[in-house]
């Protein structure tokens, strides 16, 4: 371990988690199978595993104290603690922004 680097624990939010969920109760009826919507949440835990180890490498978020991580089409709003970084939102790029709305 890295001096003065200290690992951080990921934390998935209920809100998040319930919209994982969703995404895949979509992409599993669209398809026919539960294909899809495995690799895409095993793409979300892989993006997010380098966030833990880099919390401020995801983009800026417009709202305060929040950054985002790219799954296309997907992102990954999360905010930084001391101890954890907390997925708050998995929003679809493809919807308008102005109705975003992140919350701790």
């Amino acid at each position: 371990m890295v001096r003065g680097k200290t690992t951080k624990t990921l934390i998935w939010s209920d809100r998040a988690k319930a919209e994982i969920a969703a995404i895949s109760d979509y992409y599993n009826n669209q398809n026919g199978s539960t294909d899809y919507a495995d690799r895409l949440w095993l793409e979300f835990q892989e993006r997010m595993s380098c966030v833990v180890d880099g919390p401020y490498s995801g983009w800026k978020a417009k709202q305060k104290g929040f950054r985002y991580a790219i799954v296309y089409p997907f992102q990954l709003f999360y905010y930084v603690t001391k101890k954890e970084v907390v997925v708050a939102k998995v929003w679809d790029a493809r919807r308008d922004p102005d109705t975003l709305k992140l919350t701790r």
